[in-house]
């Protein structure tokens, strides 16, 4: 097995992905800014954000293959702060250095933000047009590096992740704040809910990302369920679950004239060059993370 580096080991995804990446056997070194991570083999401090710490970091982690998650991820002004263009930054050193120290394989978190959202359906193939600072500067680093990987003598993956939940989601995002506030007794406003997405349960985002590092796909990569559903079905899920559906006012918010009514993922390079099959349906996705944050 790989000796991985992890950065965004704490995070929503990273967390579900070190457990992951740990059961499949791989020795995990885990990057955060501060604190142990105690599941992970082992924890190196640093601050990616300096170009100096990353590099003496990757010198002590000494690994083959890097997962790279870590990026400004604050809900409130991830889509538009210029503080992307700093993790952009940072993302283009640290694989370089990554690569320049003997890096074999690479696996970073990139997004569904990165593409026109004018059309229904997703594929790898479709034009990118970010309508937000986040997603450029997804898609300027995710193109960037994947054009310079074969000179870096890297093998890397930019997988373009769609919508996941879970446990442990920041203040902010909709099932976290839909199931505090429920649990609460608390009324909870909601648009009309029709727009569709493709919801992933972070468990098997996790299981994608460390099928994917074992895997030799290269480039950019669609990493979702494969199937849409509209945010309001999700919605009654965790209120029919949490007997809370008399709490839900749906149609109380006024959707965005930028929200699409539909953004479906095209998985077939995941399932067919990965042999990725999501585990969870809505339902049991919805349970499992219940039943996760009553243990909190």
């Amino acid at each position: 097995m790989a000796r991985v580096l992890l950065t965004g080991a704490t995070g929503l995804t990273g967390r579900a992905t070190l457990e992951c990446l740990m059961q499949a056997g791989h020795e995990v070194i885990a990057l955060t800014r501060k604190g142990r991570v105690a599941a992970a083999d082992r924890t190196l401090t640093c601050d990616l954000l300096d170009p100096a710490e990353a590099s003496a970091a990757l010198r002590a982690a000494d690994a083959t293959n890097l997962v790279h998650l870590a990026w400004h991820d604050d809900p409130q002004d991830r889509w538009v702060s210029p503080v992307n263009l700093d993790w952009m930054a940072a993302t283009l050193q640290l694989v370089r250095e990554f690569a320049r120290q003997g890096g074999q394989r690479v696996v970073c978190a990139g997004s569904c933000a990165e593409y026109d959202w004018s059309g229904s359906e997703l594929t790898e193939a479709t034009p990118l047009r970010p309508a937000t600072p986040y997603g450029a500067a997804k898609a300027g680093t995710g193109l960037a590096l994947c054009a310079a990987a074969h000179d870096l003598g890297l093998s890397l993956a930019w997988a373009r992740i769609f919508f996941v939940y879970g446990p442990y989601e920041p203040a902010g995002r909709l099932l976290g704040d839909l199931i505090g506030n429920l649990r609460r007794g608390k009324a909870v406003d909601c648009t009309d809910g029709t727009q569709k997405r493709d919801f992933l349960h972070v468990d098997d985002l996790a299981r994608a990302l460390t099928q994917l590092l074992a895997s030799d796909v290269t480039g950019a990569i669609n990493v979702a369920s494969g199937t849409t559903l509209a945010v309001r079905d999700l919605i009654d899920e965790v209120a029919t679950q949490l007997d809370g559906s008399d709490l839900v006012r749906l149609g109380a918010i006024p959707r965005s004239a930028q929200d699409p009514d539909c953004l479906a993922a095209d998985v077939t390079r995941l399932r067919d060059e990965v042999g990725f099959v999501p585990e969870h349906d809505v339902a049991s996705g919805v349970a499992a993370v219940i039943a996760a944050t009553a243990k909190r």
